[in-house]
């Protein structure tokens, strides 16, 4: 992220426009990036006194049943909605990309999108805590144990998982421990 966006997405937060993968995703940056909380202290600092100065109104009847249309859109209080769409798509590595679709870094978890192109081979790594693994599309091998779409996979707390590779490609949808290196 530039310092622009850096700048903007500050701003952005602060007001309250950021939802879903964006917010996860800036939360996830806000939490290790000194420049990026600087950034929202400041936005803080400029915005908070305004909202003071503004007189109450009374929205206008069509004003809220255009917000009530739109809180309907958007589904229950306190969900998170990612679009097929929406979000964004980086390379974890030669052959491997995720899409982040939530980040609760209170429970240490993180759920995503893993897509494995053609041959595309992970190394092996630990679990400190549950991963949970559901194949969406493709086929995938984890050591010499094939899965195909609609199968699911457990690491327990404590077990390493095996290379995981692909013959044709697929997605994987994983919920796991809270790794940072993998939230960019």
């Amino acid at each position: 992220m530039s310092r622009n966006e850096v700048e903007q997405w500050a701003g952005d937060y602060v007001l309250g426009t950021l939802s879903g993968s964006e917010l996860a995703e800036f939360e996830a940056h806000l939490a290790r990036n000194p420049e990026a909380q600087r950034y929202v202290a400041a936005w803080e600092r400029r915005l908070t006194p305004l909202a003071a100065t503004l007189p109450e109104i009374e929205p206008r009847a069509s004003v809220w049943d255009a917000i009530k249309a739109a809180l309907d859109e958007a589904g229950p209080p306190a969900t998170v909605t990612v679009r097929g769409g929406e979000g964004e798509w980086r390379t974890l590595g030669p052959g491997a990309e995720i899409k982040l679709l939530m980040v609760d870094r209170e429970a240490g978890f993180q759920s995503f999108l893993l897509r494995l192109s053609p041959g595309a081979m992970l190394p092996p790594h630990d679990h400190n805590t549950l991963e949970e693994c559901l194949l969406l599309e493709g086929d995938m091998l984890i050591g010499d144990r094939a899965y195909r779409r609609g199968d699911y996979h457990a690491a327990l707390p404590g077990s390493r998982h095996a290379p995981i590779s692909t013959r044709n490609g697929g997605i994987v949808f994983i919920r796991s421990e809270l790794r940072p290196e993998m939230l960019g």
